[in-house]
């Protein structure tokens, strides 16, 4: 990855709020006075109805002194109703020797007046783990929280660094704000990069600089943005302000900032990707003159991937690094020598390759949508935060990404996908969007052959296989697991899609260490409760593993946009065979529903022989629709839910018979 100079202070988007407040000393906690109002205030006159608001929040953000950089917050809450005691549950990210949570103190102020100090109990907690990524945070609960309660907590964020931050002030939460107060105090000691700052969704708000060099922000009447399931990045929905150190030129002229950001980045690109000895040897190994131009791209991107990607390796410690002497690549023929890169070099050998060979590519630039959307008129070339390749075939363009580890040929990995980015070049930028992959090249496949037992359990075998982004996800998450962890996150895996009693025992795992091709689980499974007993008969949900999962979109309003992170297709395939005795009843009719063309789903039930058969197919064929368009796609989801829930009929074949 480049290294920018622009640094933001961003942390990932837990449901807490990420800004702090100027504290006084933490050996007697002071707590400034609260109205009576405010105690006997019953709802917010602003948003009638809502759960809790803030009254106060403040926030300092302190990068004075190096290795005495911190943060102190700040929260004032009222509670109105039992919906909005969960803010009583708080958590906030821990990174353990970078981010350090200190400090904690909190109370709980009953409409009375009477005072309920929180113990002081605080836990250590793992919320997030995707392969070797985590996310701790420090969890703590304020006592006592009845509707009417104020409650008001503060801590302080400790970061032991070196590097030269700036700020983010996260100024719009899940909550409507009343009032509030940021304030940042820059580094202080020769500093020659200078400060900038840029806000987003703030409109008429702006910070002012005090007297002694710092910063400072006060803040009225903020609308809340709550978290609704599958919504866009919460960067792009609630209002920020960043500053930074930048010594970009042109900060203010969008044609002529990103003209010179072009131009210097497309002469570093040049410099590592020109051609050389090596990489013509590289290029001459592995393709042949009567080679496509396909398959010559092809060849030359899993030469790319050979090399170890230092991305996907476990973190590593600085000591670690200089003891297994890591060598920086200054250009592609040092990739080659070293065999080892980031993905962002290994992305720049692929490029030097493809110009070896003849063809036009260059390095390219986006936006990872996991984090937000890229935004040309912020002028903020730091948010170009995923290189991959750009290749022109005569009326072809590729984009491609040899630099993630298991990501195929002809596929960008989701959050790469359906972005705009730059490609920088030596006469200025050319700005393009990636194509969204589409539903068919991501899907979920469940076969089941299955046997009704005596006890009416259903047990037999579940093949699940994995395609596209799927299939990519599950091999970056278990890239560093020994056998035993890969076996523990698929076990994990099914025990969430099959009922709660149910048993899976593993018997192989195909396609973990591949490119192409799919990734495939096979094992053998037991349902032990999935019928219910109806006098002589056994009903059985036409969904299988669905019916019990949780429903989509339960609420009946909406306020943002549906974002799903990519298209795909859900395909289950099952047959139930049944004993002497048993014989299907009446099955469910064929039930489609189709609101438009993005959105399908089927299942159909059908006896062949002794046995039922049923196919179910659900498709999700985009990534964003509007909001005006929920309450369709809520009924859409329900309805599948509904036909999910469908029984299928068996009878012993002694009651059909007197019927």
């Amino acid at each position: 990855m480049r290294k920018k100079k622009r640094i933001a202070l961003l942390l990932l988007g837990i449901p807490v709020w990420l800004t702090i407040a100027a504290l006084p000393s933490r050996a007697a906690v002071d707590w400034p006075a609260i109205p009576p109002e405010d105690l006997a205030l019953k709802d917010n006159p602003a948003q009638p109805g809502a759960p809790a608001m803030i009254l106060y929040r403040e926030s300092v953000i302190n990068s004075k002194e190096v290795r005495k950089f911190y943060e102190d917050h700040y929260y004032r809450l009222k509670i109105f109703t039992e919906a909005g005691k969960k803010y009583a549950d708080i958590q906030v990210e821990n990174f353990k020797g970078i981010l350090d949570v200190l400090e904690i103190s909190g109370r709980t102020v009953h409409p009375d007046g009477k005072v309920i100090d929180f113990d002081g109990k605080v836990l250590d907690k793992l919320i997030v783990k995707s392969g070797e990524f985590k996310v701790y945070v420090k969890a703590f609960s304020l006592p006592d929280v009845i509707p009417g309660s104020i409650i008001e907590y503060r801590y302080r964020i400790h970061r032991q660094d070196f590097d030269l931050y700036g700020a983010f002030w996260a100024v719009q939460g899940e909550l409507f704000t009343r009032n509030g107060h940021f304030a940042y105090v820059p580094f202080a000691r020769g500093v020659t990069v200078p400060l900038m700052w840029k806000a987003y969704l703030l409109d008429n708000i702006a910070p002012y600089k005090q007297k002694d060099g710092s910063w400072a922000m006060d803040v009225k009447d903020i609308p809340g943005v709550p978290e609704e399931d599958y919504m866009l990045p919460l960067s792009e929905l609630r209002g920020w302000l960043e500053f930074y150190y930048s010594d970009e030129p042109y900060p203010t002229d969008p044609q002529k900032y990103w003209d010179h950001v072009a131009r210097t980045w497309a002469a570093e690109d040049e410099k590592f990707t020109a051609a050389r000895d090596p990489i013509q040897k590289a290029v001459s190994e592995v393709i042949s003159p009567s080679d496509s131009a396909e398959t010559k791209l092809r060849k030359l991107y899993a030469r790319a991937q050979q090399v170890h990607n230092l991305d996907f390796d476990p973190g590593k410690t600085v000591q670690e690094i200089k003891r297994e002497k890591i060598k920086i690549n200054s250009n592609a023929a040092d990739v080659v020598k070293n065999g080892a890169a980031s993905g962002t070099n290994v992305n720049r050998f692929f490029v030097a390759m493809a110009q070896a060979a003849g063809f036009e590519s260059g390095l390219a630039w986006v936006t990872g949508r996991n984090r937000g959307i890229f935004h040309a008129e912020m002028l903020n070339s730091g948010t170009l935060n995923q290189a991959i390749v750009w290749v022109h075939v005569g009326d072809k363009e590729y984009y491609l990404d040899p630099g993630t580890m298991f990501c195929p040929f002809g596929m960008l990995p989701w959050h790469e996908s359906g972005v705009s980015g730059m490609r920088p070049t030596k006469n200025g930028p050319v700005y393009f969007v990636t194509t969204l992959s589409t539903s068919g090249n991501t899907e979920i496949q469940r076969h089941a052959d299955l046997t009704l037992e005596a006890d009416g359990a259903l047990s037999g075998v579940l093949v699940v296989s994995y395609s596209g982004q799927r299939a990519l996800t599950h091999r970056l998450d278990a890239r560093n697991e020994d056998e035993a962890g890969r076996k523990k996150l698929i076990t994990d895996e099914m025990k969430d899609l099959l009922p709660s009693d149910a048993k899976f025992d593993l018997e192989s795992i195909t396609g973990w260490d591949i490119t192409e091709g799919n990734f495939e689980i096979r094992g053998k499974v037991r349902m032990p409760s999935i019928t219910q007993t109806a006098g002589r008969r056994l009903l059985i949900p036409e969904g299988l593993y669905l019916a019990g999962l949780p429903s989509l979109f339960a609420p009946t309003t909406r306020q943002q946009d549906i974002y799903f992170v990519f298209p795909y297709e859900t395909l289950d395939d099952f047959t139930i065979h049944l004993p002497d005795g048993w014989i299907p009843g009446p099955l469910p009719a064929v039930q489609k529903i189709s609101p438009g063309s993005s959105l399908n789903y089927q299942i159909t039930a059908e006896v062949v022989g002794k046995a039922i058969h049923v196919q179910r197919k659900m498709k999700v064929g985009d990534v964003l629709f509007p909001s005006t368009y929920y309450l369709s796609i809520r009924s859409f989801f329900r309805t599948a839910r509904a036909d999910d829930e469908q029984q299928l009929v068996l009878q012993a074949a002694t009651a059909s018979n007197n019927n």
